[in-house]
């Protein structure tokens, strides 16, 4: 017999266990035999009955790490929809919630929305206390460093919608704040689906109106991938490993320049070959200054984020 006949057996084996032991209701024996299936062969019914049995056993977080690895496979039907939601619901994520339910058919949506407020409702009523300590921190984002920051955007996950969205247009108007914390806000109202209009300090620190909904994520914008196309180009010269530092690099660059890329990129081509020539110390090429001050400018500005 091969490896492979022997570790299909295996792993067919220990799913039948664990099914004879969830019959059984023998959660702990069912659970061992699943974990060690999944190590064999992450599918997605190996997946689902983790997941199942996780819940049963009140290991709601070690739960939500397995189902987010199959995360579509949870939202193919209204069942495994409400299955995931009540997870993540009983986990406080309340603003992965909505996100996930706006992306759903319309005719799903009203009574998955009821279900994500009644848990924020009830959340509301038993943890009031922690409710207000979260926004508060979150309302005064930068009051910490970058590393704090990013600390209470994680923690502000955990708000109910509303109290996120109160926050949100307070501080994407704070003048204190770190661009790349505004981006980030603006960009999970965005993922939110806010209707409503809000003023957005942008990188050349103008006041701008913006409505989230509208806005599209980075990787959809026109300028970003005429930037990615363009640089594909360079694949042959620089090998793909550098490629794909560099994609990874402009991404953060550019994110500080969102939603609006045309303020730092008035030609993509020379925009990509002066960043290829500063990088590699190669000829630089003719663009107009005022690009070459805002590509230096993000380049001064992701250095001291990262430093």
């Amino acid at each position: 017999m091969s490896a492979e006949f022997n570790q299909e057996l295996s792993y067919n084996t220990l799913v039948a266990k664990a099914k004879e032991a969830i019959n059984n209701n023998m959660l702990d024996q069912a659970l061992d035999s699943l974990i060690a299936a999944y190590q064999i062969e992450q599918t997605i019914v190996v997946n689902h009955l983790l997941v199942t049995v996780l819940i049963a056993q009140n290991q709601y977080q070690e739960a939500q790490m397995y189902a987010d690895e199959c995360l579509d496979s949870y939202l193919n039907d209204q069942q495994n929809v409400q299955m995931y939601l009540n997870l993540i619901l009983h986990n406080h994520y309340f603003l992965n919630a909505w996100e996930i339910v706006a992306e759903l058919p319309k005719n799903w949506q009203d009574s998955f929305f009821s279900t994500i407020k009644k848990a924020e409702n009830n959340y509301r009523n038993a943890q009031a206390q922690t409710i207000k300590t979260v926004a508060r921190h979150f309302y005064h984002l930068s009051d910490g460093n970058l590393t704090d920051q990013q600390k209470r955007l994680m923690a502000a996950n955990k708000l109910p919608r509303d109290e996120y969205v109160v926050g949100a247009k307070f501080i994407l108007q704070d003048p204190f704040l770190t661009q790349m914390s505004r981006v980030s806000v603006l960009d999970q109202l965005r993922r939110l689906h806010v209707t409503e209009s809000v003023q957005f300090i942008n990188l050349a620190t103008e006041l701008v109106t913006v409505v989230p909904a509208e806005l599209r994520d980075i990787f959809s914008d026109k300028v970003y991938q005429k930037v990615i196309s363009v640089l594909k180009g360079y694949e042959k010269k620089l090998g793909s490993d550098m490629i794909h530092g560099l994609s990874e690099q402009i991404q953060l660059l550019l994110m500080l320049a969102y939603p609006d890329l045309t303020l730092v990129i008035e030609d993509a081509t020379s925009w990509v070959e002066g960043l290829i020539a500063e990088t590699f110390s190669f000829q630089l090429p003719i663009e107009s200054e005022n690009q070459i001050f805002w590509r230096q400018k993000l380049q001064n500005y992701l250095i001291n984020i990262l430093n």
